[in-house]
């Protein structure tokens, strides 16, 4: 297979931040669903059906199973777009260690997530989702989505005076 490598090695970026002291929720909170799912058999269904990273030739593509823990997290999250997901991913240490995404590595573009979403029929993305949920309803664990927010700036029409 030809994929991008994941959490392998660690750069000194990524070594830093998982020695920081600051207590962070999300990335506990997703360490221990990272830990709490069995992966693999998630992983086999999406090589079965996700063809792309097969040749030894050509650019290296993202693995199947972290494009899908990006979609995870973007439902989890309640984020409303891929192009928030992506901004996510290149701003939240929690989110690059879920995915197993380098600190030094940008987040694949809204396009990968469209194909990516693409190639998945529904049926295998939702035995996917209903493996997940039977993993964790198992260990009496329930996921509670919640909301990545963020601030954005837009600039106003001046009020006339008058």
């Amino acid at each position: 297979m030809s994929f991008k490598s994941g959490n392998t090695t660690l750069s000194f970026s990524d070594l830093e931040l998982s020695q920081g002291k600051i207590k962070n929720r999300t990335l506990e909170t997703l360490t221990n669903l990272d830990d709490l799912i069995q992966w693999k058999p998630i992983e086999t269904l999406l090589f079965k059906s996700y063809p792309v990273g097969k040749k030894k030739k050509g650019p290296q593509a993202y693995s199947p199973l972290m494009l899908f823990k990006c979609l995870l997290l973007r439902n989890w999250f309640q984020i409303t777009s891929d192009t928030e997901l992506a901004n996510l991913l290149n701003d939240r240490f929690s989110f690059k260690k879920f995915t197993g995404l380098p600190m030094t590595d940008t987040a694949p573009d809204i396009s990968t997530f469209s194909r990516f979403r693409n190639r998945l029929t529904s049926d295998v993305y939702n035995t996917i989702l209903d493996t997940i949920s039977d993993q964790l309803s198992n260990q009496n664990i329930i996921v509670n989505m919640g909301h990545a927010s963020d601030i954005r700036l837009t600039r106003s029409r001046k009020a006339a005076s008058g």
